[in-house]
């Protein structure tokens, strides 16, 4: 999610980048609002927007996930994004905002 162009861009990541449309490793540019989630666990469509699925096993769906920050992360640059405020930004998205982020 970029807040100086409204921009909103999904990327799938996965083992399979030619039949799928997958990539193996995706790197967010600076300045970018970024989340995630497991494919299957969120629908999203034109009409209406992102809806949590039905709950799956977790001892059988799972995902590993990780984050490499160049440079060095530093804990006092660390933001976590407000749901208002990104709602506000991004208003069109309220429903994929919402299952992303914390209650306020």
């Amino acid at each position: 999610m970029n807040d100086k162009d409204g921009s909103v861009k999904l990327t799938c990541l996965g083992p399979n980048p030619i039949g799928n449309n997958q990539h193996l490793q995706y790197t967010v540019p600076p300045n970018v609002w970024f989340g995630s989630y497991p494919t299957r666990d969120i629908d999203i469509s034109t009409e209406n927007g992102a809806v949590k699925t039905a709950t799956r096993d977790g001892e059988n769906h799972f995902s590993l996930v990780g984050c490499t920050c160049a440079p060095a992360f530093q804990f006092e640059d660390f933001e976590l994004a407000r749901r208002s405020e990104l709602i506000a930004l991004f208003p069109k998205y309220q429903s994929l905002v919402t299952l992303l982020t914390f209650a306020e």
